[in-house]
């Protein structure tokens, strides 16, 4: 058995409960902000590791003794 693509009666049910329900409103603003705040975090954690890679991979570019050519 397929679970129904639209749980509610109408496609736009949810943004219609956003729009017209200001507790509901606040409780979805406060979970989409959190959701944005820790994806940015991540985003934020994924890049200073990148940065990290690439510093460590510039020092051992540079520093590194030439090897016999295969």
């Amino acid at each position: 058995m397929n679970p129904d693509p639209y749980p509610h009666p109408h496609p736009l049910a949810e943004l219609v409960r956003i729009e017209s329900d200001p507790a509901y409103r606040a409780l979805f603003c406060a979970e989409l902000d959190a959701a944005i705040q820790d994806r940015f975090a991540n985003r934020t954690a994924v890049v200073a590791e990148a940065q990290e890679a690439a510093h460590r991979l510039r020092a051992l570019l540079l520093h590194s003794e030439p090897g016999p050519s295969a």
